[in-house]
């Protein structure tokens, strides 16, 4: 059986996601996650900066991804998340607050300058850092599509929109399709 354009744009978020690559997601990738991200944020290590964007990926691995963890192991499976995050289509209002900790941790990291939303600059930085895969062109026309209202900003409003079409939504011209990069139709 061929996976459905979700599955492909679930797939490709647990890959990014595998800071490690070794094929599960855990505590340990959202920590990583959070040092890169911090780093391209030009946080110091031991900075309450650092502290907080730290706190916001631990919080996303126990609000959001650690309950996907279906046999306990600690580790999520690509088959865990990937059945975890295709049911959020059943109840996606259910999951309002878990996809605001998302929204809360990407946004904290990136938010160099504390004004609560991701310039472009801020967004090419986050993204360099946490997801290396990326190159920067694709970064920077993702940024256009998430971009919704085209102000040069992509705000905590749009990212939740952005993270709800992304993991949801089956309509290949959606803007929120762009969060993790170039998705193949």
């Amino acid at each position: 059986m061929s996976e459905t354009f979700v599955e492909r744009k679930i797939s490709r978020c647990f890959d990014l996601l595998d800071r490690n690559s070794d094929g599960d997601l855990s505590r340990d990738d959202c920590v990583a996650l959070a040092r890169a991200a911090s780093d391209a944020s030009g946080f110091a290590a031991d900075s309450a900066d650092a502290q907080r964007v730290r706190d916001g990926y631990v919080r996303l691995w126990e609000v959001l991804l650690e309950p996907m963890d279906a046999d306990g192991d600690g580790r999520i499976s690509r088959k865990e998340y990937v059945d975890a995050v295709r049911g959020l289509a059943d109840d996606p209002d259910g999951y309002a607050d878990s996809l605001g900790v998302a929204v809360d941790a990407f946004v904290e990291a990136g938010d160099a300058d504390r004004d609560g939303r991701l310039s472009q600059s801020e967004f090419v930085a986050l993204y360099r850092a946490t997801f290396p895969s990326l190159d920067k062109e694709e970064i920077v026309e993702a940024f256009g599509h998430l971009d919704r209202d085209g102000d040069g900003h992509i705000t905590r409003q749009e990212f939740s929109e952005n993270i709800r079409e992304y993991l949801l939504s089956d309509d290949v011209e959606a803007p929120g399709n762009w969060f993790m990069g170039r998705v193949d139709v």
